[in-house]
């Protein structure tokens, strides 16, 4: 392929960072990913000082998938980045396909958690809310063979692993729980039988924990939104 407008938009990027992420740059910028560029120019993205052209380049990487597996190595360095948006796209990157020799990097992404920031909590806890039933499975297998977790989190993944069974009092007591890993935990399995029991989520918002409060808050707005939508209520 011509690899010309990607190399030209490339430069644009490194030129005028926040101009070229707010004008729709990546958009177009992943869309010639799509068609052939070479990936190997993300990977000396990745290296740039400038923390708006390495979250442009994180939001590329995370929307090629497993197609961009080959840039795992410098994706993961990415995690210890302490802007909140930076941390969450390489984690979403690393949950999304980590394996084998990146299972550990794959645990590191609940063990944020506990992080000093709190964006990065709430982005950590929102992230963990969306992943697939295997990788849970995954990752609370892995974590009993390599005792990786706390049992906190072994416990917390449990429970999302038998999120369907668990009742209302099982959840409302995780998020009433002294240990803040079991709180999040439970105000993520909560997200995950909205449908089934809202309640648990509208009462969260009140709670003392913050990170629960924005995690519910967050996950209250994104319910409304979805109401709102013309096909939601589509018989």
């Amino acid at each position: 392929m011509d690899e010309t407008k990607g190399f030209l938009l490339i430069e644009k990027l490194k030129e005028k960072p926040e101009k070229f992420r707010k004008g729709g740059g990546a958009y177009q910028l992943l869309q010639e990913y799509f068609a052939g560029l070479s990936k190997e120019t993300l990977r000396d993205l990745l290296r740039c000082e400038d923390k708006c052209i390495r979250q442009v380049t994180l939001w590329i990487i995370s929307e090629l998938g497993n197609t961009a597996s080959e840039l795992l190595e410098e994706v993961v360095i990415q995690i210890n980045d302490e802007a909140p948006l930076i941390c969450y796209y390489s984690s979403e990157i690393v949950a999304g396909i980590a394996t084998d020799k990146y299972m550990e990097d794959f645990m590191r992404v609940f063990g944020l958690f506990e992080h000093s920031n709190a964006k990065i909590r709430t982005l950590s806890m929102f992230l963990i809310s969306t992943l697939g039933d295997s990788r849970i499975q995954e990752a609370y297998a892995y974590s009993l063979n390599n005792k990786t977790l706390s049992d906190s989190h072994k416990k917390g993944l449990l429970s999302l692993i038998n999120v369907n069974t668990v009742t209302v009092s099982d959840i409302t007591a995780m998020i009433n729980s002294e240990d803040s890993v079991i709180r999040k935990y439970g105000v993520i399995a909560a997200s995950k039988v909205y449908h089934k029991y809202p309640e648990i989520i509208q009462k969260s918002v009140d709670s003392e924990d913050l990170d629960v409060q924005d995690f519910s808050k967050d996950q209250m707005h994104a319910m409304d939104k979805i109401a709102q939508l013309p096909f939601h209520n589509r018989k």
